[in-house]
Formats: structure tokens, C-alpha cells, sequence
């Protein structure tokens, strides 16, 4: 009788084993305007691999991919993620190739990013008329060069909210109190979660105007911190895979000419946050280490102290995997990547994203492994 062979794992089966290990599925994602296109590709790539999210948390437009993500059923989400940036990408057609389209696609992209200035986004926001300067002081009409009710109108249609606030998928959107510079977490484990809290982590000023939420004012949570990991990651009882989606790259070459002195200025700038959430957490788990080591050479009769229970509690945590995800795709859009929506640059990010999630679900040993202590170890590709 002939000896019988294992199957051959899919590459996808081999991923699951390696992160499969977590109780929780966590996505985080980054604030990044246009550049959210990448994440909503990422999410492709995860939905094919069988990655279901319990909890995703999101900044700026990682919180209205996070709200569209959280606000549907798992065989819709990626039809109203797909509803989404087609409606804002919808004001330029799909570019064909033809020779010569890569020295064109620079001036392409700038005409694109300049009627966003100009005309506003379909289902995102308008410029206000008249200008804020005309506008009353104390008006919200002053607040800002762009009104965003047309994203109310979209997020009311493709998100539903009753669903986000069963708690079927745990939602936190970062945002920043726009008069105690304190930030906050808006969170359906505490929250009521409406279109309100969706736009107050979104809204940039001075693009945007701040959202009043129960007598307070809010502003885009990337002014704090871009990246909402350190939220999610604090909690030491946790045992999950998070995979978290950057839109903007910490690293990048020396710049050439004045556009590309810009460009790595807005990437540095929010992304930096990231960097010091990262250095943080490794700083934590180092100290949680260090506390078991001296908690473990107490005498056993102090073993039962209440403070001591209490620094016990926090000096173990359950594993956490965190795959990396970085944008690092060059749309040609230099500066104003985060607000050049065309249908082109929205195309590509999408694809960029899903053959990203895809490379690193193939073979997760391949990324660059580092372990921050404690079972916490990043996969970053």
C-alpha cells in the first residue's frame, strides 16, 4: 500500500497557522486622505486570506474605512469600500495607457489634486461659498475653507450605524478636543457611535471644520498621534493579531527638488508618531520584563500584598503579533498625494495595498522579525 502524503498547505493556510495563534483580529489604520485607498486594497487582501476583524480603529480616513468596515456585514464590506472610492474618485475617468503616460502622469495628477482644491470631492466635501473670510466670526461658515456634509450624506448611506453600535465589531475613531488639545477615543464600547464621530476624526483643519459632539469640539486625531496603536496595544491582557496600515513612510531618500522637499516633509511629519508609539511600546515591554524579574525575587509572604497583585497584573501580557503594512507606493503625486483623488492614483493604491497584504500572508517569515519582549513581535515587510 502506498504511503500516504500530507497535503500541501496553500500559502494562505501556512499564514493562518503562523497568526491564526491570537484570540483577536485587530486592523489599525493610519489617517492619510487620498492615500486611504491603499487600506481599503489591504482589506481586499485580508478578506481573501479569511482575515475577519473583532476591532478595528482608525484616524482620519483609516476612521472611515474603519466605520465602513465595522458598520456592515463581512459579505458587504468590501462593496461599500469599493461604493466609497469610487464615489470620491468618481470627478476624473479611468486613465488607459498610451505611450508617453508616465511623463504625462505627474501634470495628470496635479490638474486631479487642483480641482480637488477648487471643486471640492464628490460625497466628501465643497468649498464653502462664500469664503470663510466673509463668514461671521463664531460661525462655522469661518471655520473652514471646505463644508464636509456631503460625507455626512455618504457615510449615512454606506455605513450602518445600529450595526456599529451592537458591538458585533469592537470601533474606536481617534480624534483631538479642539479647546483642551487632550485626545480622545471615541469608542462603541463607550460610545454611541454616529456620523459625528466619524467626521470629528477626520476633520483637518483648516480644510475642515470642527464636529460638535455633546458640547464639545473636535478636530482630526492625526494633529495628536496619526497612528491609533498605542491605543489598542495598551491594554496587557490582550492576545491578538494586529495588523496595522501606515499611509505615510517614516524612511525615504534625500530629496531632489522642491516637490519632493515637501512630499518627505509630510510624510515625516505624520508618520513620526508612529516611530515614538513604536519606541514606547518597546519601552513598556522592557519595564514589564524588568517588574516580573524583581516581583519573581520577593520573598512568598509578600506575594499576597494588594500592590503587589496589582504590579503582577501588568507585568505579563498575552502575545501580540503586529504585521506592518507601510504605503510606499510612488503615485506621482508628490506633495499633494493626500488629496489627489483620481481614479488613476485611487486604482493603483487599491492594488498596491492588496499585493502588499498578499506578499506578507504568503510567506510571513519572509517580513523582518522583531521581537519587542514579552511576545510582542512585529512582521514589517
Amino acid at each position: 500500500m502506498p504511503a500516504q502524503t500530507t497535503p500541501k498547505k496553500s500559502p494562505y493556510a501556512r499564514a493562518a497557522d503562523e497568526f491564526g495563534k491570537h484570540e483577536e483580529r485587530i486592523l489599525v489604520l493610519q489617517g492619510g486622505g487620498a492615500l486611504g485607498a491603499y487600506q481599503a486594497g489591504v482589506f481586499e487582501g485580508l478578506s481573501a486570506a479569511g482575515f475577519t476583524p473583532n476591532w478595528v480603529a482608525g484616524t482620519s480616513i483609516g476612521a472611515i474605512n474603519a466605520a465602513l468596515i465595522a458598520g456592515n456585514l463581512p459579505e458587504n464590506r468590501l462593496e461599500r469600500l469599493k461604493a466609497f472610492w469610487d464615489l470620491v474618485s468618481s470627478r476624473t475617468p479611468e486613465l488607459t495607457p498610451f505611450s508617453g503616460m508616465d511623463l504625462m502622469r505627474p501634470w495628470l495628477n496635479r490638474v486631479s489634486a487642483a480641482s480637488a482644491a477648487t471643486f471640492g470631492i464628490p460625497g466628501f466635501y465643497v468649498p464653502r461659498m462664500p469664503p470663510p473670510a466673509f463668514a461671521p466670526d463664531g460661525s462655522i461658515a469661518a471655520l473652514s475653507y471646505y463644508d464636509t456634509e456631503p460625507l455626512r450624506a455618504t457615510l449615512n448611506e454606506l455605513v450602518d450605524f445600529d450595526l456599529i453600535n451592537s458591538g458585533a465589531v469592537r470601533l474606536s475613531l481617534g480624534a483631538v478636543n479642539v479647546c483642551t488639545g487632550a485626545a480622545v477615543y471615541f469608542d462603541n464600547t463607550t460610545h454611541t457611535i454616529d456620523a459625528n464621530h466619524v467626521m470629528a476624526s477626520g476633520a483637518l483643519p483648516p480644510a475642515f471644520p470642527p464636529t460638535e459632539i455633546d458640547g464639545e469640539w473636535y478636530w482630526d486625531g492625526g494633529i495628536m498621534s496619526n497612528t491609533p496603536l498605542l491605543h489598542v496595544a495598551e491594554n496587557p491582557q490582550i492576545n491578538a493579531l494586529v495588523v496595522q496600515v501606515d499611509l505615510f513612510s517614516g524612511t525615504g531618500d534625500l530629496p531632489r527638488n522642491m516637490n519632493q522637499v515637501a512630499e518627505r516633509a509630510k510624510d515625516i511629519q505624520y508618520q513620526s508618531k508612529q516611530r515614538f508609539t513604536a519606541d514606547k511600546i518597546r519601552q513598556i515591554e522592557e519595564l514589564r520584563g524588568a517588574l516580573s524579574d524583581v516581583l519573581s525575587m520577593l520573598p512568598k509572604e509578600y506575594r499576597d500584598n494588594a500592590n503587589v497583585k496589582k504590579l503582577e497584573a501588568v507585568s505579563h501580557r498575552g502575545p501580540l503579533s503586529l504585521v506592518h503594512l507601510v504605503n510606499r507606493h510612488d503615485t506621482q503625486s508628490a506633495d499633494f498625494k493626500d488629496y489627489e483623488f483620481s481614479r488613476a492614483t485611487v486604482t493603483d493604491l487599491w492594488g498596491g495595498g492588496r499585493d502588499d497584504i498578499r506578499h506578507v500572508m504568503t510567506d510571513p517569515m519572509a517580513c523582518r522579525v522583531t521581537d519587542l519582549g514579552n511576545g510582542v513581535r512585529t512582521f514589517d515587510l
